[in-house]
């Protein structure tokens, strides 16, 4: 919202917990979360940063209170995210993110049927 553009220090946190999930993947359960508050790294307006990160989804809101509710974030962030969401008012936010970011896990590749192994029977 401040750039008019990404924002680094949002893409550079998001790059960091993938990393830190990914290293820590071998050693945790599938259902594994990491959540926390921080400030971003090089950002500029030192902005405060809420973050969600599991296996199966990251997110970052910049410039959050820590009172924010994190469910509602997440609502918000799926409107925004997720085709097939729910609609969300901007109402149920005292204070929306000035930016926010998502990183999934690559997916894994299709198997085509020459791929697919079949047992000897």
């Amino acid at each position: 919202m401040h750039l008019g553009k990404p924002c680094p220090a949002l893409t550079r946190m998001l790059t960091a917990l993938a990393g830190a999930l990914d290293k820590a993947r071998p050693v945790t359960s599938a259902e594994f979360e990491l959540c926390g508050d921080s400030l971003l790294d090089g950002c500029a307006r030192h902005c405060p940063a809420r973050f969600i990160a599991s296996h199966d989804r990251i997110r970052v809101f910049c410039d959050v209170s820590e009172a924010a509710d994190t469910a509602t974030l997440d609502l918000f962030a799926d409107t925004l995210f997720q085709p097939d969401s729910r609609a969300f008012s901007t109402t149920k936010l005292h204070q929306p993110p000035c930016a926010m970011g998502e990183a999934l896990p690559k997916p894994l590749p299709q198997q085509t049927a020459a791929q697919t192994v079949h047992p000897a029977l």
